[in-house]
């Protein structure tokens, strides 16, 4: 004998659940499909995983973009980040990094690029360090207490004195505060940024390789002045060659150039 429908037995309240939980699957597999098929094709098993896998991909082609354009004296500017007095015994090889960022001011000076000079507290911490002073005199000057060197005063005169500029090259201390600081908020600009490895440094080497480490992984081209000074140049012909060529061999052979197995 057919059994008879109960709508509030049971069974029915069973059945209903069933039909019901279904229906619920359907509606949230078809919505959670439809997400996924416009991040890419061929990703609904693992949309999280294709989202990073497209960031990372669009980073790397942005940063290997980057990396292979040559650099352009007329759109590029230089930063010189708090090379002074009272850091000079506390910083791994600062002869390296007062020499290498010497270079690169020279080098500035002579291609008319504008070059942006910062002091961390000047009256705690001492002015730039003397040898530098000739190439400050020609640069724009500031103090500053927070760590990046992107002060409102920096950025204004960044707009308004260097607004052809879309690359900076940077030099200074500390690689892991300052330095990084800056550099991290130029690309967030979405500006093109060189950090010179020969003319950064910190403290511990720890700090210093880990800092160029995240620097290179954010989208900074990590190089060596010597290699950014004839990149700018790009002739021996040029009439600057040959003097800037000349602080090649003077130079302090610290192992700040890249990375090695003491670093």
């Amino acid at each position: 004998r057919k059994q008879q429908w109960r709508p509030f037995s049971k069974d029915s309240r069973r059945e209903s659940g069933k039909y019901l939980l279904r229906t619920m699957i359907r509606v949230l597999r078809r919505s959670f499909l439809g997400r996924t098929s416009s991040i890419r094709p061929g990703c609904q098993g693992d949309p999280l995983r294709c989202t990073r896998a497209s960031r990372i991909s669009e980073s790397l082609r942005e940063h290997a973009t980057m990396a292979a354009r040559l650099l352009d004296s007329s759109k590029t500017g230089v930063l010189c980040c708090d090379i002074q007095e009272r850091f000079r015994k506390a910083i791994l090889h600062m002869d390296s990094v007062i020499h290498c960022s010497g270079w690169m001011m020279k080098a500035a000076a002579e291609l008319k690029m504008p070059i942006i000079v910062t002091e961390q507290y000047p009256k705690g911490l001492g002015e730039t360090v003397g040898e530098l002073q000739d190439y400050v005199k020609m640069s724009y000057k500031f103090e500053k207490t927070q760590f990046s060197m992107l002060t409102e005063e920096v950025k204004d005169c960044m707009e308004k004195k260097c607004s052809g500029c879309d690359t900076w090259i940077i030099v200074g201390i500390e690689s892991h505060v300052c330095v990084q600081q800056t550099a991290l908020g130029l690309l967030k600009e979405g500006k093109a940024v060189y950090v010179l490895a020969d003319a950064v440094s910190s403290q511990t080497r720890g700090d210093r390789q880990i800092a160029l480490d995240r620097m290179r992984q954010a989208g900074a081209v990590v190089t060596t002045t010597e290699s950014c000074i004839f990149e700018l140049l790009g002739d021996f012909k040029h009439p600057s060659a040959k003097g800037l060529s000349q602080k090649a061999s003077a130079r302090p052979h610290s192992g700040l150039g890249g990375p090695s197995p003491t670093l």
